[in-house]
């Protein structure tokens, strides 16, 4: 309706209005505080989308890291851009499907997967809206209401539970489960800003590996090798030391 597109047209400024709201009213000990929770989001994210999993889809399956990233890395950057993976899933399944044709996998009965598979993962929470979690984390530190350690098994399964919704409605709810301020929201609304894009294009790579893997089991084209697999584990412990003593 014409009242609902006009509601629509008026997001981006509210979210300008509560992030320069919130960008005035911070203290720069807050600020420094809060770069605390942005770069290591944009890390991590980085970390998973460029080498967790390509490389976990490149030890599981024929396809090679560079396969898995060169065809869709136009879809991936149109992700980034948008901050909205909805625009891409058509391209990616396309890219799943060239790449599933080159190493003839798949026959005319069983091409159509990467329609089938991509489409309902698109239903679950992927990567990108699970590593928010992580805000939950960041919210009672900046608080002084930090969720204790014990509550982090319930804090992940709550959060994979309510994150099948909007983010923007999870969020809210495990704030208050856990008895963190509401007002913290406004910083995640804030900071979603910059995280969005890559939260975005980790659920692109996100889409792809579900895409890949799934239609390898289906056609069997599913292997353990232990030396790839031992491989990309070793590589992965090593680039995630990496990171967290770097942060």
């Amino acid at each position: 309706s014409a009242a609902t597109k006009f509601v629509v047209s008026l997001t981006p400024y509210g979210i300008f209005a509560i992030a320069a709201h919130t960008a005035g009213t911070l203290s720069l000990e807050q600020v420094a505080r809060i770069q605390v929770y942005l770069i290591t989001y944009v890390l991590v994210a980085l970390l998973v989308a460029l080498w967790v999993l390509p490389g976990l889809v490149s030890a599981l399956t024929p396809f090679s890291y560079k396969e898995v990233l060169g065809p869709t890395r136009d879809a991936l950057i149109t992700a980034f851009m948008a901050a909205d993976l909805f625009i891409v899933l058509p391209i990616l399944i396309q890219a799943c499907k060239e790449l599933l044709e080159r190493h003839r996998l798949v026959d005319e009965t069983t091409r159509s997967l990467p329609d089938v598979i991509v489409p309902t993962s698109f239903n679950f929470p992927h990567t990108g809206k699970l590593l928010s979690i992580s805000f939950i984390l960041f919210a009672g530190w900046f608080a002084d209401a930090a969720v204790p350690f014990a509550q982090y098994p319930r804090l992940a399964l709550t959060g994979l539970l309510t994150f099948f919704g909007s983010l923007n409605a999870a969020v809210p709810f495990l704030l208050d489960l856990f008895r963190i301020p509401a007002d913290t929201f406004q910083l995640f609304l804030a900071t979603g800003v910059i995280n969005s894009r890559f939260g975005a294009l980790l659920a692109a790579l996100h889409t792809v590996a579900v895409g890949l893997l799934g239609s390898a089991a289906i056609v069997g084209a599913l292997r353990f090798n232990a030396v790839r697999v031992g491989r990309f584990l070793v590589i992965t412990a090593v680039l995630s030391a990496l990171t967290i003593g770097g942060l």
